[in-house]
């Protein structure tokens, strides 16, 4: 298929981002807007999708304004998990998001995994919140038309196809991916309809294209192929791992923070969890920086827009001027709950606890927002460490060579620092940090017939790690004191966190 360009959109949990790539997945344009989310109640977190929608095809037209659209080969999107959106037929958006770590569901996930036999693995499975919806406004559900997932809504909006892809599907929790069906147990406990679930599509597979009324709201080329999608996580790690060698260990700094192990398998204990005992993600401890912005910073913002450079940098270089450590302040990053506890991963019991919560601990006059700013890079940065931790006792003996950091905070250099010096290994960052998107651009051109496969068009990405840092010898024994403090509080913590809080 003849062309220059694949379009790609990433609706993630804090912003939306749509790049530009050309058939040899340079990065040719990009552009992102924050989300505007909602907090009606504490650990409640709703999105407003035609927001997303507003916000995308403001980025569209920026990233194809030097382009002829009629040059794009194929457009992808791609986004953040787990939370339903309830559709009538014109696509018209019935009910907000329920953003994956929303709360308000955590009561209905033993109920609907004792009631249908089908386990929820996840406080943020999206059937809780379906069943939520229903018994707090049964009529949105008799109108849904179909329950789609965040990159289906944006994917709907371009091409007027309600479907989905075979990633996002078995995240729900709600279907079965060995018969490749929605579990009916599920789908009556709920109350839902067979058919106001999507059907299920390959990933690469195109399914629409770019409709009449899209192609005036974007700039787009109507006819433009439009292929399913990707859910966001699964897609970039697929890409980041092939770029990383053994005994790396890479690091997602984004929403859900997450730590992989490339262990040698010669390496792994026979005792070691059979499907991932190198992998461990975290709730939504990414966000925290952008929270601390939004509710704490108003007087940095106007400060960086005078200063005409951006919010974070700002933070950043103030955060600088801080001594490592914080003079004894720590923080927890469990502001929706988490999913790693105490650095647990795998099957380990009390990995899952909806009910932490984030915590300054060791406040003190003369501790200023910039403190506590740098106070939350070190604390997550601190909970990524305890779970290295884990992993090493699952297996013995494992060692690390070097951190490999991707995501949007890997942009920072204060954060690879304190990851350096907390880890004691040099942290580098991959060259090209939105993996997710650029996982699209290889599925975007197996679809169109580019390349074979996806493990093909992956191998033609250059990524190289870039930007290395080491640590630094006087900060090791600072940030190994303020590390075992940061463990003893999520175990003295721990019995606090419990079944306390309403969520209504």
């Amino acid at each position: 298929m003849s062309g220059k360009y694949f379009l790609t959109c990433d609706i993630g949990t804090s912003v939306t981002k749509t790049v530009l790539y050309d058939t040899s997945f340079n990065a040719v344009a990009s552009a992102s807007e924050e989300n505007v989310v909602k907090h009606e109640q504490p650990c409640w977190l709703e999105e407003d999708p035609d927001q997303w929608w507003t916000s995308i095809t403001r980025e569209i037209l920026k990233v194809t304004a030097n382009i002829d659209s009629s040059e794009i080969v194929g457009i992808g999107t791609t986004a953040q998990m787990h939370a339903p959106m309830l559709v009538d037929r014109n696509g018209r958006l019935l009910f907000p998001c329920l953003s994956w770590p929303d709360g308000r569901t955590v009561q209905f996930v033993e109920e609907i995994s004792e009631k249908t036999g089908v386990s929820q693995p996840y406080f943020t499975s999206t059937a809780p919140k379906i069943l939520w919806i229903k018994r707090h406004n049964p009529r949105i559900i008799e109108e849904t038309y179909k329950v789609l997932l965040p990159k289906d809504f944006i994917r709907m909006k371009l091409s007027n196809t309600f479907c989905t892809d075979t990633t996002d599907a078995p995240g729900t929790a709600m279907y079965d991916d060995i018969k490749k069906a929605w579990n009916p147990n599920i789908i009556d406990y709920i109350g839902l309809e067979k058919d106001q679930l999507p059907d299920v599509f390959p990933s690469d597979e195109i399914v629409g294209s770019v409709t009449e009324e899209a192609a005036k709201n974007t700039g787009l080329s109507e006819g433009t192929p439009v292929i399913a999608g990707a859910a966001d996580f699964g897609i970039g790690r697929e890409v980041e791992r092939f770029h990383v060698k053994q005994k790396d260990i890479l690091l997602y700094l984004g929403t859900g923070p997450g730590l992989t192990w490339m262990a040698p398998i010669e390496e792994k204990s026979a005792n070691a969890l059979d499907y991932s005992p190198t992998f461990c993600i975290l709730g939504v401890a990414g966000t925290a920086p952008q929270w601390f912005k939004n509710t704490f910073c108003q007087e940095e913002t106007a400060k960086a827009k005078q200063q005409g450079i951006g919010i974070y940098q700002l933070l950043e270089n103030e955060a600088n001027k801080i001594e490592p450590g914080v003079n004894g302040l720590i923080f927890l990053p469990h502001l929706m709950g988490e999913r790693a506890y105490n650095g647990r991963i795998g099957l380990d019991e009390g990995r899952l606890n909806p009910f932490a919560r984030g915590v300054f601990f060791g406040l003190c006059m003369g501790h200023t927002r910039m403190h506590m700013y740098r106070a939350i890079l070190e604390g997550i940065t601190y909970h990524l460490r305890l779970c290295w931790q884990r992993i090493q006792e699952h297996n013995p003996g494992g060692s690390a060579n070097l951190i490999i950091t991707t995501g949007g905070g890997a942009q920072s250099h204060l954060w690879r620092q304190i990851i350096a010096d907390t880890f004691n290994l040099p942290v580098c960052r991959l060259k090209e940090l939105e993996t997710s998107t650029l996982g699209l651009a290889c599925l975007i051109s197996v679809a169109t017939g580019i390349h074979k496969n996806f493990q093909e068009a992956v191998t033609k990405i250059e990524n190289p790690t870039i930007d290395e840092v080491k640590p630094i010898a006087r900060n090791l024994n600072i940030y190994k004191e303020m590390f075992k403090k940061y463990s003893a509080l999520e175990t003295v913590l721990e019995p606090l966190f419990t079944e306390n809080t309403s969520f209504s």
